[in-house]
């Protein structure tokens, strides 16, 4: 009896378990519970401390660190560590994962690093560790964030330091392109004592011959003290924190500014309207005044005014062209007709691929421009049928346009046609690109189209796959390593990265190559070496499982949505989480439109028609 007690207990504990993890609650919430369940804690027994769990109210994540939902950890900024994101971690900011929080007062920064927590480098060899060959890395100091910046900045404004010397006061901050957002934080003698986040961020650089001034301005700010530290009352003293989280709001602004010929308003301030109040009341000051210094890692092809190298002259190959005219020249008058045409051969020379394509190409891949297209009317007809008709829609940047109909409905030749292939019939319509129509060899340059069937190289790995594809369309001028390094970005994009020594293989080969879903993914990388704006694919999960065609289609709409690129692509009786990606839908019937438009509408759309439809049977019936 006690034994079968015993088992329903720890069945109910185990059951309360399971239903919390269901649930989403964190398993700390569970501790009280499970050490009660024998009522066997000896009487005066302190409770037990909690361990960290950010989802209870008494512990928080500090730097607005995410909360996991599943181990109620904190996930920190950059620079940041510990349970509550409170402590700033050394090394360097290449470290990662592996950096230790700070032991003493002070930071022991590496080589090429510094700042209260290492994140700002100082020198290009620091950024090697972070480029994926390990080389060709670039400090950019310029203060204007490409993809995540970090400053460190010095309070100057000299009522502040009067007033806490013979204390020194600092500001971090640093910005991330891809979230728009900015973080800042206070520090008196390298101790934070508040810290803000803020969002919906713009920048922007105004560089002229007299000065170059670079601007954040962000619309929304929010800050908190950390507790018992300078201005958060510490050791009694003033306690700002209740100010910081009723009155501060935004906008707020980060200006840089630096004058070559020199000016007293050189340097950084920042200003939000609250802040600025506060700062003019105590210190007399409008606003705090900083002096600043930027670190950001980047690939030497990403920094802003980058250009690619000017051709040199081939003087060998002008004096070999010289030479080989002079010899056409006395061929014809001295020797026969065989050596004269063996001279007209030396004299046109080689046929080499032109690079005019290659340039637009490079031109696309640097000078990236997101493109909406837009089509009218557009009809088809082949030898007196009539294969589409009258077909519009719009497919917008960070969209994903799919293309859907029974087999024969014509999906497949418009899509043909939307990327302007060469088509037997007469095309009717319009086509524009931003509002404007392009000729079809601009147009061809800034598309890419990936076709149902792959013919991938099965002996070759996925890596060097793309890097052949790149290798033959990006110019012949661009660097090895940019190249390589293109290669690397699109993999990455695509989620490959991982299988890029892998042997693409086949079914009639030996040994298993990637799956179906991986060739597709592979295929559509070698199309986004050239940076394409719009990218077509004729029914990209065709002859793949459920599982490996929501993973091609997910990836398609995470190059959308992130890179802010066009895709359209036609799909054939797709599963229900598949279509809840879509963002444009166009459904044909034998050539014709049944619906174009927003898919989130379409729903609505057909319930109206069937209203009618409904409607118009009833009075038929009645009549």
């Amino acid at each position: 009896m006690h034994r079968l007690l015993l088992l329903l207990l720890l069945g109910a504990g185990f059951c309360g378990v399971a239903t919390a993890f269901s649930n989403g609650t964190s398993p700390a919430s569970l501790q009280a519970p499970l050490y009660g369940i024998f009522d066997d804690r000896p009487d005066g027994c302190p409770p037990c401390p909690r361990c960290f769990d950010c989802h209870y109210e008494e512990f928080k994540c500090l730097q607005y660190g995410n909360c996991s939902s599943t181990n109620g950890k904190c996930a920190c900024p950059p620079g940041f560590g510990g349970e509550d994101c409170a402590e700033p971690l050394c090394g360097a900011l290449a470290d990662g994962k592996n950096r230790s929080p700070r032991e003493g007062d002070k930071c022991d920064c590496k080589d090429g690093w510094e700042g209260v927590n290492c994140n700002v480098c100082t020198e290009n060899r620091a950024c090697d560790a972070l480029m994926p060959l390990g080389t060709g890395g670039v400090c950019y100091k310029q203060g204007v964030v490409v993809h995540e910046n970090f400053q460190m900045c010095n309070v100057t404004n000299k009522a502040i330091l009067d007033q806490i010397d013979p204390r020194t006061a600092e500001v971090t901050f640093s910005c991330n392109d891809d979230s728009r957002t900015c973080n800042f934080q206070f520090w008196v003698n390298e101790k934070e004592s508040f810290y803000c986040a803020l969002d919906t961020c713009q920048w922007s650089v105004q560089d002229t011959d007299l000065k170059n001034v670079t601007k954040y301005e962000c619309e929304n700010i929010k800050c908190s003290c950390v507790p018992g530290r300078f201005l958060c009352g510490e050791d009694g003293s003033v306690d700002i924190g209740e100010f910081l989280e009723e009155s501060i709001a935004g906008p707020a602004s980060l200006i840089q500014q630096h004058t070559y010929a020199g000016s007293s308003r050189d340097g950084s301030r920042f200003e939000e309207p609250a802040m600025n109040d506060l700062i003019s009341q105590i210190f007399g000051d409008e606003y705090i005044a900083l002096a600043c210094r930027s670190g950001e890692c980047l690939y030497e092809s990403e920094v802003p005014g980058y250009t690619r190298p000017i051709k040199e002259i081939n003087s060998p190959l002008i004096a070999s062209i010289i030479a080989g005219c002079a010899l056409l020249v006395i061929a014809i008058v001295l020797i026969s007709w065989y050596f004269a045409r063996r001279a007209a051969y030396k004299k046109w020379g080689a046929i080499r691929l032109g690079e005019g394509m290659e340039d637009d190409a490079a031109r696309l891949m640097v000078d990236h421009k997101p493109m909406a297209l837009q089509f009218e009317d557009v009809s088809y007809n082949l030898k007196g049928k009539q294969i589409l008709t009258g077909i519009s829609g719009i497919a917008q940047p960070g969209q994903i346009m799919a293309i859907m109909g029974a087999s024969g409905a014509g999906k497949s030749t418009f899509l043909d046609i939307l990327a302007r292939k060469n088509k037997r019939g007469h095309v009717m319509g319009s086509m524009f690109i931003n509002g404007e129509k392009a000729l079809d060899n601009e147009y061809r340059n800034v598309v890419g189209y990936v076709d149902q069937e792959d013919t991938l190289m099965p002996t070759l790995t996925v890596h060097e796959t793309i890097l052949t594809s790149a290798l033959l369309r990006l110019p012949a001028d661009m660097g090895l390593l940019v190249k390589q390094q293109r290669a690397i970005e699109v993999m990455q994009q695509l989620g490959i990265y991982h299988i890029k020594d892998q042997m693409i293989g086949s079914e009639e080969g030996k040994g298993r190559g990637i799956s179906g879903g991986e060739k597709r993914r592979v295929g559509i990388a070698c199309e986004l070496v050239t940076s394409p704006s719009i990218l077509f694919l004729d029914e990209p999960t065709s002859g793949l499982d459920a599982y490996n065609a929501f993973n091609v289609v997910e990836c398609l709409v995470t190059l959308a949505k992130t890179y802010n690129r066009t895709v359209i692509f036609t799909i054939h009786q797709p599963r229900s989480n598949i279509v809840a990606l879509f963002d444009q839908l166009i459904l044909l019937a034998k050539g014709r439109t049944v619906y174009s438009g927003p898919f989130s509408t379409c729903q609505a759309y057909f319930d109206s028609i069937a209203t009618h439809v409904r409607q118009a049977s009833t009075s038929q019936t009645i009549s």
